[in-house]
Order: C-alpha cells, then sequence, then structure tokens
C-alpha cells in the first residue's frame, strides 16, 4: 500500500512539473510592441498577440480572455504560431488578462497579464535627428525620412509616401517633391550648398501602413548649423 501511495505522489509531482516546464516554454508577446518581453497592448491601435510553443502545437491551444476589459478575436494559425487580435478597453484599475489553455480539457496553461498604453501622435523625423537643428554633416549623413510614435513602444510599420522639400535664403530657392522616404541626391545637394542657419522645410509629408488610409503629418523644420 505504501509503495502505491508513493507512487500515485510521484506521478502527481511529475505531473506537477511538467505542467511548470510547459507553462514557462509558452512564450506570448504584442507582434506591434517594440520589446517582446513586455506585455503591453495599445488603446485605439493595432495589437497582434501571438503565442509560440515548442511542445505544443497551435491546434492544442485555446484562448480566452477572463476580463471584459480584453477582447479578442478569432486566433488564427500562422505556421508554428497561434496569432490573435487584440481590443484593449482598460478602465482605471482594471485587470487585462489572457489564458493560455489545453483546447481537448480546458485547463489553463498559462496566464498572462497585460498592461496598456495611449498611442502617441505620429511624427515624421529626418533620419534619427530629434532636434529642430543639427550640423550639416549630421543631416547629410542621414538617408530616409522616418516615421515615429515618440517615447513610445508601439511599432505599427508606418513609412514615408512621399514629401515636398524646400529651401529659401538669400542665394536662392528651391522646391522637390519627391516621392517615397528616401533624402535623393537633389535634396542632398541643397543639403549641402544652402548657407549655414538656413531652414530646410519637409512639407505635404504622406505617410501609410499596412491596411491604412494616407495620413498627412506635421511639417518638418530643420536649422543647418
Amino acid at each position: 500500500m505504501s509503495r502505491i501511495f508513493a507512487l500515485t505522489l510521484a506521478v502527481v509531482f511529475v505531473s506537477i512539473l511538467n505542467s511548470y516546464a510547459q507553462a514557462d516554454s509558452i512564450y506570448v508577446w504584442n507582434k506591434w510592441c517594440a520589446r517582446k518581453d513586455t506585455m503591453l497592448l495599445f488603446t485605439t491601435a493595432n495589437n497582434l498577440i501571438q503565442i509560440y510553443s515548442p511542445s505544443l502545437k497551435p491546434a492544442d491551444i485555446k484562448l480566452k480572455s477572463l476580463d471584459n476589459s480584453l477582447r479578442i478575436g478569432n486566433p488564427e494559425t500562422k505556421g508554428d504560431t497561434t496569432v490573435v487580435m487584440a481590443m484593449p478597453y482598460p478602465d482605471k484599475g482594471k485587470k487585462m488578462r489572457l489564458a493560455v489553455m489545453y483546447k481537448k480539457t480546458g485547463k489553463i496553461i498559462k496566464t498572462i497579464d497585460f498592461t496598456s498604453d495611449d498611442v502617441p501622435s505620429l511624427e515624421a523625423r529626418v533620419g534619427v535627428i530629434k532636434t529642430t537643428e543639427a550640423l550639416r554633416k549630421d543631416i547629410l549623413s542621414q538617408m530616409t525620412l522616418k516615421v515615429v510614435f515618440p517615447n513610445s513602444l508601439y511599432s505599427y510599420p508606418y513609412s514615408i509616401r512621399q514629401y515636398t522639400f524646400k529651401v529659401q535664403h538669400e542665394k536662392g530657392s528651391a522646391t522637390i517633391n519627391v516621392n517615397g522616404f528616401f533624402l535623393t541626391k537633389e535634396v542632398l545637394q541643397q543639403i549641402k550648398d544652402v548657407p549655414a542657419g538656413t531652414i530646410l522645410q519637409f512639407t505635404n509629408i504622406k505617410a501609410t501602413c499596412p491596411e491604412c488610409a494616407v495620413r498627412t503629418l506635421d511639417d518638418i523644420n530643420l536649422k543647418v548649423r
């Protein structure tokens, strides 16, 4: 009897260990959060939760929101990963929990606690320059106009579709329409030739993203030092 009891305890113990190990081997992240180790969802924005486990197939997994403040769409399978759209509606002090479950038994394997953050307005920048003035050599070392969500981990893939470059100074003026996000040879030549103190203007900046309407962003006014 004591041997049977010991074997039963051993089986239960191994089962518990396997359960913990399986939970630890489930990886969850928001595709549009720049840090994959941060359980962050963005309000009024795109969120795509992805779930991967080396020991479980997507067909074995069921997802369930445990709180009304987190709504999820219908899960889909992409390769070895389960993906689901997420719509956070966080009230102050409300939890946003997602349960990863065994589909056959309904048992919860892992619970993920999400927090939320607002998305700031989209901005255009000349490369990595964040200031309103910069050294000529630093401006000339940039290759593209970029779009960013300042001070945010939101990383939905926006890109510049077109812009207009303008300069005006005592030696003359120029207006160059550009399709795309690159600083073209013509634009770079103007930057190279203008006197120090000239304001470079990037106007009519159009940005877009997958499944997005085109957006017009605020102008960039960058002073050459």
